[in-house]
């Protein structure tokens, strides 16, 4: 990819909200400094799969020719990946590059949930009375614990097979089997049916029983200590919040593409003062202090 001589290059996963997260925090990182910088999602990037495959195989290829950082004729290009850590970390997949920055939780939609004000989002979205919204899906930061405590069944189930590398019936990549209705609690028949195929699959995978139990663990303990962001996809807050607003709203909505407007505009909410946007702004700064950039104004 022939990349402009901006002095930063940010690549991102996805198209909702990764740009204007990633870009909110190089923004607050960078323009103090007078140093430019642009945002692309992964799908610029030439190849087949999905975004993180894409920035990974870019990230290789620049890192094989020493192109995560130029230096032309006095002008300094630095490149920057972000990526949703996932359960990557688990793996033993995680990048160790400051060219790399990941993501504290799940993915990038768990942050704009944790950080942001679900009820104003909501009451704008859908142009719905903010003393409902409070009502229904309290103060900032509030309703999220409830959602991802709704889906824990799944959650398990999702974590052992990923953790396990065990392909089967439950997986990340698609919304709770297990909850018929999103924002309310599982069906214990399904949640029997589910962990059955699962845990067959998983024998048949050589995975012990002690494996089984340790993942299911994992997942309990993160839930307990209040760190269920790292094992639930942020991705199916909106699936959620989708749900309980068409169930319970008090005036007819317009659905079409809500799930997906509601996450953005629950974005737009966030102050980016969190310790994890403050983390990522002050790393992308050390990065580009460290390659010698500055305002032009400064040389």
């Amino acid at each position: 990819m022939q990349m402009s001589r901006v002095p930063v290059f940010a690549f991102v996963e996805g198209v909702n909200v990764d740009g204007y997260v990633h870009g909110a925090n190089c923004d607050r990182a960078l323009s103090p400094l007078g140093i430019d910088y642009r945002v692309a999602p992964a799908d610029e990037l030439p190849g087949a799969g999905g975004g993180k495959s894409r920035l990974k195989s870019y990230y290789s290829h620049l890192a094989e020719h020493g192109s995560l950082a130029t230096d032309f004729k006095g002008k300094v290009t630095i490149v920057l990946f972000f990526m949703d850590k996932d359960v990557d970390e688990r793996l033993g997949l995680l990048i160790n590059s400051p060219h790399v920055l990941y993501t504290w939780f799940y993915d990038v939609e768990n942050h704009v949930f944790h950080e942001g004000d679900v009820a104003g989002a909501v009451s704008s979205s859908c142009s719905l009375a903010p003393n409902w919204c409070r009502q229904e899906f309290g103060g900032r930061g509030s309703w999220q614990e409830v959602a991802a405590r709704t889906w824990i069944e799944w959650v398990r189930l999702c974590f052992a097979a990923k953790s396990l590398r065990i392909s089967g019936a439950a997986n990340y990549g698609r919304p709770s089997a297990v909850n018929p209705t999103a924002h309310l609690a599982a069906d214990a028949s399904l949640v029997a049916e589910y962990s059955a195929k699962l845990k067959s699959d998983s024998q048949a995978a050589d995975v012990s029983e002690r494996q089984w139990n340790e993942a299911f663990a994992v997942v309990d303990s993160e839930y307990a200590n209040g760190y269920w962001d790292t094992v639930f996809k942020g991705k199916w807050y909106a699936h959620i919040l989708f749900s309980q607003v068409i169930a319970n709203c008090p005036n007819k909505i317009d659905s079409k593409h809500l799930a997906a407007s509601l996450v953005k505009h629950v974005a737009a909410t966030m102050n980016f003062n969190s310790p994890w946007s403050l983390a990522m702004q002050q790393a992308i700064r050390n990065l580009a202090v460290s390659h010698g950039l500055r305002a032009a104004s400064a040389e």
